[in-house]
């Protein structure tokens, strides 16, 4: 344990180990981004370009989508429902930073679903579908909340509204403001929780809790849901990409699979769900909004049609 409570991690120094075999010496360099699989709510396509043929899917695509074939080896225009139709006048924009999100209808019922796309490193285009979740209308509530950030005239005062304010319209029973410092190492410096949860207000731990490429995955992915940590993995299919024959980079894939280590660190702490929202300032990793769950939750995909 560190100080104030939080579990530590170890300090990682042996080589890079792949996705899901470190252990607590190696941790440190397990490379996240190359994780092979999803989070089970929702489904991964990876598309080749200019033709749209599928190279790529989640074991889950076909069930998950409402399809009656397999998805490896169609182009998207031979899947049932207007995703072509939706995700074209997006197809312009670079979408290697900022993962874009589209709304479709799929399958043999044409079912709804949310999604976000993006262009991966070494070629092609991601795009990952879930189902939506009830319309939302908080346009009022963010106005509010944002009228209220304004107005605050301190770090403590601002960082604290933020945690309310995320607390309020996530629904998640812990949200807590991590700050780093000059060395990485992170104090909570906001909380707001429900009554009958013990305050982690004010505690601390290492700079090694959260391995380097995690910061700068932080930084690229700036926010990672995990719906329950006794998900099982789906993998995506095949492993190797036909375009490039290598892994695909999941770095901004917001389906990815957490690392087993993570995964156990949590289980630690008896959290079942959680919600990271990466806090930048001056293109540099400030700290951290992370929302804890004691039973699974599901958020989905907001768009400002559902403001």
């Amino acid at each position: 344990m560190t100080q104030g409570g939080f579990p530590s991690l170890g300090v990682c120094r042996s080589p890079a180990p792949g996705f899901g075999e470190a252990d607590l010496s190696n941790c440190e360099r397990e490379q996240i981004h190359l994780a092979d699989s999803i989070q089970p709510h929702g489904a991964l396509l990876v598309v080749s370009e200019p033709d749209h043929v599928i190279l790529q899917a989640s074991a889950n695509a076909a069930e998950f989508l409402n399809l009656r074939q397999d998805v490896l080896g169609c182009r998207l225009s031979e899947v049932r429902g207007d995703l072509v139709e939706r995700i074209q006048p997006l197809l312009s924009t670079s979408l290697q930073r900022i993962p874009t999100a589209v709304q479709c209808h799929i399958g043999e019922c044409a079912a709804p679903f949310d999604g976000l796309m993006h262009r991966p490193p070494a070629g092609g285009l991601v795009i990952e579908l879930e189902t939506p979740g009830p319309a939302a209308k908080m346009a009022s509530s963010i106005e509010v909340s944002l009228r209220t950030v304004i107005e605050c005239d301190s770090l403590s005062a601002l960082c604290d509204e933020a945690a309310r304010m995320f607390k309020k319209l996530t629904g998640y029973d812990r949200v807590m403001v991590y700050r780093f410092d000059e060395e990485g190492h992170g104090e909570v410096c906001a909380e707001h929780r429900n009554p009958d949860l013990e305050p982690f207000l004010g505690m601390r731990y290492p700079a090694s809790d959260i391995p380097q490429i995690a910061r700068a995955l932080y930084q690229r992915n700036r926010i990672r849901l995990l719906v329950d940590v006794e998900y099982k993995p789906v993998p995506v299919m095949p492993r190797l990409s036909p375009l490039t024959g290598l892994q695909l980079d999941m770095s901004l894939c917001s389906l990815r699979s957490m690392s087993p280590i993570h995964i156990q660190y949590l289980k630690n702490m008896g959290v079942t769900a959680t919600l990271v929202v990466s806090l930048v300032v001056g293109g540099r990793l400030w700290g951290l909004i992370a929302c804890h769950h004691y039973a699974a939750r599901w958020i989905p995909l907001w768009h400002p049609s559902g403001l």
